[in-house]
């Protein structure tokens, strides 16, 4: 293997390749699970890398809906603390849109006091991401600069060519894989970059004729216009839209068991009445409409204020679990004029 920085994939040899992964990692990559495709323990089945994005993303194996952060048993008026180690893992497929949104959340949780269990899990894990070369009917990845094709993040990046997939290192981890596994590789043709920059040109053509590119000043204003009274009587307060946004990170943190127990942290959104409810029963935000309204200035004023990104990444996925009739695409559309 020569120092070229692009190589292709056969796609015959992607399942072989994932099965000698499989053999140190733990390999998690979309199939089909019900039906419906999502990210899961690949355990040799047939991946559903041709489906739409999953609903669920891959960021729950950053941050779980519900995990132990620690577990304690007391003795003798004493207490002793034990912690699950973090997994070798690896994400296959995972979509820019999901890649900027842990950058977002590297930003939230890996700052000056980085979250542990996070940090963990993060440092355990390599990413081979996969273009976005066929995006869905509510994405608008690119308004938001995160797609369609990804920027940095990854170890390995994946185009899909067609008769196989152009594969570009992003770290040392993403070059060890290459090495440790050269033979089901080939140097890249200079035809296949071409054909990967038309594919992804052809993308972005795609998603900007739903709809004119966003200006991020415009939203804050149309944020400040949205009748949230009105917002907030169509809205089912079921907080769907939360708990599938690859970028919302809420959280609740309980006890359970005493003496000896465990304590958990639990995805929790800001939708909810009982998220901002105080001790004393009282609540800044008791009306729907106003948590709604701090739901987008979280994503576009004060995410945006700590870590210099968006907190929406454009993929869409609150649009297509909301039960409700709130158009999500309705307030960018005004922005947008």
């Amino acid at each position: 293997m020569t120092g070229t920085s692009a190589f292709f994939l056969r796609r015959e040899d992607l399942v072989p390749l994932l099965e000698e992964l499989a053999e140190t990692l733990e390999v998690v990559a979309p199939v089909l699970v019900e039906g419906e495709a999502a990210f899961a323990t690949w355990r040799g089945g047939a991946l559903a890398l041709d489906d739409k994005n999953p609903l669920a993303s891959p960021m729950e194996f950053f941050l779980p809906k519900k995990e132990v952060l620690f577990r304690y048993v007391q003795y003798s008026g004493r207490y002793t603390f034990s912690e699950d180690p973090p997994r070798a893992r690896l994400i296959f497929g995972m979509r820019p849109c999901d890649l900027q949104a842990l950058k977002v959340i590297d930003g939230i949780f890996g700052a000056e006091l980085p979250d542990i269990p996070y940090a963990g899990r993060r440092r355990s894990t390599i990413i081979v991401a996969l273009n976005c070369t066929s995006p869905g009917e509510g994405c608008f990845c690119r308004s938001m600069g995160s797609g369609p094709g990804a920027e940095g993040g990854y170890d390995l990046l994946l185009t899909d060519l067609g008769r196989g997939y152009l594969v570009e290192p992003g770290s040392p981890a993403g070059v060890y894989i290459l090495r440790a596994h050269q033979r089901h590789f080939e140097e890249a043709d200079p035809e296949d970059q071409r054909e990967k920059e038309r594919l992804l040109a052809l993308a972005g053509e795609e998603i900007i004729k739903r709809g004119p590119s966003l200006n991020p000043e415009k939203i804050r204003e149309a944020i400040d216009g949205v009748d949230w009274e009105e917002a907030g009587r169509r809205c089912l307060a079921c907080g769907g839209c939360s708990l599938v946004c690859p970028v919302c990170h809420c959280f609740s943190v309980l006890d359970q068991g005493v003496p000896d127990g465990e304590r958990l942290r639990c995805r929790d959104t800001c939708i909810l009445s009982g998220f901002s409810r105080m001790t004393s029963g009282a609540n800044p935000r008791p009306a729907l409409g106003e948590r709604l309204r701090h739901w987008y200035l979280d994503k576009f004023v004060y995410i945006p204020e700590k870590t210099g990104l968006f907190g929406c990444v454009g993929c869409g996925r609150c649009s297509r679990v909301c039960l409700g009739e709130v158009d999500r695409w309705s307030l960018f559309k005004e922005a947008a004029e």
